[in-house]
């Protein structure tokens, strides 16, 4: 029934929650996601999610080797409903939504629509989720969209209310101004819209199960960008609390560190992983980012899109 879900695909529980599917890596068992909707309310930070979880669905909580880490998996068995971008998420009856595929899919990508409104939990406040299936162009299919008009990029009054309802990780201000900056986060038509390239076939290299496992503090200069979901950020070792390589592949799955300009400087607290093909990984979304110097300059230049 449910069959092979990835990033982004809805799953309706039988007990009438709205969970995503995170990442793409899942168990046979069942399906690695996060609650969003629990008895009407919607979830947006990370510490809600977390609380709930351990509140109401501890026993999802299994360890995944090639993750590294304990992670909420939805039992098959559990599972109601499935909605995925790339299925439903192509048949919307929304006017809006239609024409908003339809500019997408005139440039030759394949795409559909994810978050609330595939999840039918939307507003008339809620921005708009697509989610598309990597290709070699598709970053600068999508970046000609803003050179044509069809879409803008946030203002920085834009970007502060997108950051105050989600922001964790980021100091406010510095995730406004990187969003400023960002061709996967942008206006349609007076309408906040948030786009994904979905890249799952590249992450096998960076998976466990993981030899060594080192906690330390960092300072990490990224030397090579990533437009993906998941992303995977190359960067050097500035400076170590402990003895590690002078490389390192940083991980994640969040938007606000995708698109991190060449030469960003971050200073973080997290685990360093040691996998069976000798790469040295650090899990963005499980570190604790300390603070965050962008360089001084504009939105990514062709060259430096290039190197994504």
């Amino acid at each position: 029934m449910t069959g092979q879900l990835t990033e982004g695909d809805i799953i309706k529980h039988k007990d009438g929650s709205v969970w995503v599917v995170k990442g793409c890596v899942h168990p046979l068992e069942g399906f690695v996601a996060i609650p969003r909707v629990v008895d009407g309310k919607k979830l947006k930070r990370v510490v809600e999610v977390e609380e709930l979880i351990n509140r109401y669905y501890l026993h999802y909580i299994k360890n995944l080797p090639e993750i590294g880490r304990d992670v909420p998996i939805v039992p098959k068995r559990d599972v109601f409903e499935v909605r995925r971008w790339s299925i439903e998420g192509r048949n919307c009856s929304n006017t809006f939504l239609q024409q908003l595929l339809q500019t997408f899919d005139s440039l030759g990508l394949n795409c559909g629509i994810a978050g609330s409104n595939l999840g039918g939990y939307s507003s008339a406040e809620s921005d708009v989720d697509i989610h598309c299936s990597s290709s070699p162009d598709a970053y600068d299919k999508v970046s000609s969209l803003y050179s044509q008009g069809v879409l803008k990029h946030l203002d920085f009054d834009e970007a502060i209310r997108e950051v105050i309802e989600v922001s964790e990780s980021l100091e406010l201000k510095k995730h406004a101004e990187l969003i400023t900056k960002k061709y996967l986060q942008g206006m349609y038509k007076r309408k906040r819209v948030t786009i994904r390239i979905i890249d799952c076939g590249r992450l096998k290299k960076f998976l466990g199960p993981y030899e060594d496992l080192k906690k330390a503090e960092l300072v990490v200069k990224v030397v090579e960008s990533d437009y993906r979901t998941p992303a995977i950020l190359r960067a050097d070792v500035v400076r170590a609390s402990v003895l590690v390589d002078k490389h390192v592949h940083l991980l994640t799955h969040r938007l606000r560190f995708v698109e991190l300009p060449v030469g960003t400087l971050l200073h973080l607290e997290g685990t360093i992983a040691l996998n069976t093909y000798g790469n040295s990984i650090v899990n963005l979304d499980e570190s604790k980012i300390t603070w965050l110097l962008i360089p001084d300059r504009g939105r990514a230049t062709e060259e430096e899109r290039s190197h994504m």
